[in-house]
């Protein structure tokens, strides 16, 4: 365990450094996701309500399997990932919405958004890579909140290794420059320089590859 300076404000609990809960198994395979999802999400109709109150399609994936968890939330500095916070479930706690996400057609983590700042959001077992589907063009989100409000059109990435299988992807939209910059560096310039390869031909291919659109 590192040193850290832990602070508790009214709904979160904030730290410089992730500390592993011992209730859940943070990054160990033997993590029963879907066990854990079933076992302390409820309360489905309250989570709809929450996504029909912000307009999200009723159709969509996030809207039909969205359900409300209590836990924790701890802030980590989590260096494979995507996300800074961590989620713990538990039967008392921060209200969160939670999201199933899948690989391989099983529930391998989930994800929980705060009710009270949807930007405080994390997973709880690390595993996940992605939430969402692989649609041409393909639409990348930084958040959840910006994948719900897209009506789950398109993907949230969760983990940093899945950024480089994206320039498979024959057209991919950003939500704005900067994050197209970001996805340039991410998917095509990096995994170009960590492997030798020219990264003036990466950007250019990042070039044709990304666009912007709202």
């Amino acid at each position: 365990m590192t040193n850290s300076h832990t602070t508790q404000t009214d709904r979160t609990y904030t730290s410089l450094f992730y500390h592993r809960d011992p209730t859940v198994p943070f990054c160990r395979s033997n993590v029963d996701a879907d066990q854990l999802f079933e076992a302390h999400a409820h309360r489905r109709d309250r989570a709809q309500a929450w996504l029909r109150y912000r307009k999200v399609a009723e159709t969509c994936f996030g809207f039909e399997r969205a359900g409300l968890m209590k836990g924790h939330f701890k802030f980590g500095l989590l260096g494979y990932h995507t996300y800074h916070w961590t989620f713990t479930p538990t039967h008392i706690g921060d209200l969160a919405l939670v999201l199933p996400v899948y690989e391989d057609c099983r529930l391998a983590d989930f994800i929980a958004i705060s009710c009270h700042d949807h930007e405080i959001w994390g997973c709880c077992t690390g595993a996940g890579q992605s939430l969402g589907d692989i649609a041409t063009p393909l639409r990348v989100h930084r958040s959840p909140a910006n994948w719900l409000a897209n009506d789950c059109d398109g993907i949230l990435p969760l983990s940093k290794l899945f950024f480089p299988l994206l320039r498979n992807a024959s057209s991919i939209i950003a939500e704005d420059d900067d994050h197209a910059w970001d996805l340039a560096y991410r998917v095509f310039i990096d995994p170009a320089a960590r492997f030798g390869a020219n990264q003036g031909d990466a950007e250019n291919l990042a070039y044709t590859r990304i666009e912007v659109r709202s």
